[in-house]
């Protein structure tokens, strides 16, 4: 039973890798991964991680932090939204 999940995971990394290397084959014919817009995005995505990452702690200290951490979630996404419309609208992918 065991060998069918490990199976059915290996063949989802393959086609997840296979679609991935498509995607970034057409990103790069549009030109769009020299685009200041696509590295933002990339960057706002890292942040992202990080505030998620730092989620237990900011709730935890709880006052000011918890606030500052709450705005600076939302301030983030909503950054994220619209680079991700602007990279939409320029490269029509």
């Amino acid at each position: 039973m065991v060998w069918i999940f490990a199976f059915a995971t290996a063949a989802l990394w393959i086609w997840l890798i296979r679609r991935a290397r498509d995607r970034a084959a057409e990103h790069a014919a549009a030109g769009m991964l020299h685009s200041p817009l696509y590295w933002t995005g990339a960057g706002l995505t890292v942040v992202l991680f990080g505030l998620a990452f730092a989620t237990r702690y900011a709730l935890a200290q709880g006052g000011a932090l918890m606030w500052a951490w709450l705005a600076a979630l939302s301030a983030t996404l909503i950054a994220t939204f619209f680079v991700r419309r602007a990279l939409k609208w320029r490269y029509p992918i």
